[in-house]
């Protein structure tokens, strides 16, 4: 992927042209925007760092809504550039009240002097004028897809499984700007007065708390992370308990092996398993702070479905485990709202091709449960397709005929209020 030109001029840049820079970049690649986030350069501000984020998520969040409201009164598609301005001006047009829209056009004509020609600018200001009234016209009655900005086929596919109500519901979920929260065991008193507790040792944190200083530095030594209230649903069902011996499967980057390494008390053995990529590196990094107090916590880079006991014997590891936690790779249909352009980027074969991954993981991970041990699977994904129906298959197989489903239960953002997600507790049988 072509970088972002951030360059340390680029500091005295706006957070607006910054925006606009980063929704170019992803419409000339369509990259993963954590990823274009990392090209961002570090002489960037925190506060210039936030605003930005927040224009560019919100415009992703909103692309093809603004697009169809241009597409009444553009007809020849215009550069990316140009493009990216309408947007992030787009954007902001939808989330302000009607006496600021003429401000906000302003001084995105302002904005688009300093990256666009002059002949360009009279064109913006042209369209930007006759955007706001594009998008005050449109309706969900008129079309939930454009309305909600999500894929048609996608809005079809849940309205088929959850009915048209309940598709609304998560469609406006899903533009929502996700909350941030934070789990752990160290805060100091004076922070947790300040803040919502949402469970026991998770807290909501406000829209800048990660600029606290003493937040920082708990997440910073290992005592704290970031997680949705979803992620603790898979460890709560697999209730992890010390001096056991638990197989983290699929475990970047990381949320759940430190949940498990909370309840285990750091007594017991706990191995974590991911691909030996990308998603490898993000795990030792947020895992190794945790390592010096837990040396039985094992980070193993293994493709799982590769995995032998040989893995396990050379580092004298249990070949048999109490507990396995899957974690499995999924559509991610489940936190669209923290993610959104997941939606652009899936189709109906994923979903086909994410079930059928997810049944082979399953029935691999059922290779390494002592008997009467338990298995959680587990995925952000609200889909049927990736949750029921590979237990129901796996409970069918050879394998999955020594286990018993214990409970399932699957999370809809619109009811919980949190990430979607599914959680099915299995125990093997005493054989």
């Amino acid at each position: 992927m072509r970088s972002v030109n951030f360059k340390k001029s680029n500091k005295k840049k706006s957070s607006w042209v910054l925006a606009t820079l980063l929704m170019k970049e992803y419409l000339d690649s369509r990259g993963k925007p954590n990823d274009l986030f990392d090209t961002l350069s570090p002489t960037i501000n925190q506060l210039q760092l936030n605003h930005c984020k927040f224009l560019f998520y919100g415009a992703l969040r909103n692309i093809m809504r603004i697009e169809d409201a241009l597409s009444g009164f553009i007809q020849k598609k215009p550069k990316n550039l140009l493009l990216a301005i309408f947007q992030i001006c787009g954007y902001e047009l939808l989330e302000s009240s009607r006496s600021k829209k003429e401000k906000i056009i302003h001084n995105a004509v302002e904005q688009a002097k300093l990256i666009v020609s002059a002949n360009e600018v009279k064109f913006i200001n042209a369209v930007l004028r006759k955007l706001t009234a594009a998008l005050d016209d449109q309706t969900p009655e008129k079309s939930f897809s454009v309305f909600y900005s999500h894929p048609k086929w996608l809005v079809e596919h849940w309205n088929n499984q959850f009915g048209k109500k309940n598709t609304e519901h998560l469609l406006s979920w899903n533009q929502k700007i996700p909350r941030l929260y934070l789990y752990s065991k160290s805060l100091p008193n004076e922070i947790k007065k300040q803040l919502n507790v949402v469970a026991p040792y998770l807290f909501e944190l406000p829209e800048k708390g990660l600029q606290d200083t003493q937040i920082k530095e708990i997440l910073d030594q290992g005592n704290g992370y970031i997680k949705d209230p979803a992620t603790l649903n898979a460890v709560n069902a697999l209730d992890p308990k010390p001096n056991e011996s638990i197989l983290d499967l699929c475990a970047s980057p990381g949320g759940k092996t430190f949940d498990c390494i909370q309840r285990m008390e750091n007594k017991g053995t706990i191995v974590a398993v991911d691909l030996p990529n990308k998603r490898m590196d993000r795990l030792k990094s947020n895992l190794r702070p945790l390592q010096k107090d837990n040396p039985n916590l094992i980070i193993l880079p293994q493709d799982i479905l590769k995995i032998d006991e040989k893995n396990f014997e050379d580092l004298s590891l249990p070949i048999k485990y109490d507990g396995i936690l899957l974690d499995a790779p999924c559509s991610n249909t489940g936190v669209i709202q923290r993610k959104p352009d997941i939606r652009w980027r899936l189709n109906p074969e994923n979903i086909k091709e994410c079930a059928e991954l997810q049944l082979r993981l399953l029935n691999k991970a059922s290779d390494w449960i002592k008997p009467e041990g338990r298995i959680v699977y587990s995925t952000c994904s609200i889909d049927n397709a990736e949750n029921d129906a590979v237990i129901d298959k796996f409970l069918k197989t050879s394998k999955g005929r020594t286990f018993k489903l214990i409970q399932k239960k699957v999370y809809y953002p619109w009811e919980s209020e949190h990430d979607g997600a599914g959680v099915f507790l299995l125990k093997k049988s005493n054989i």
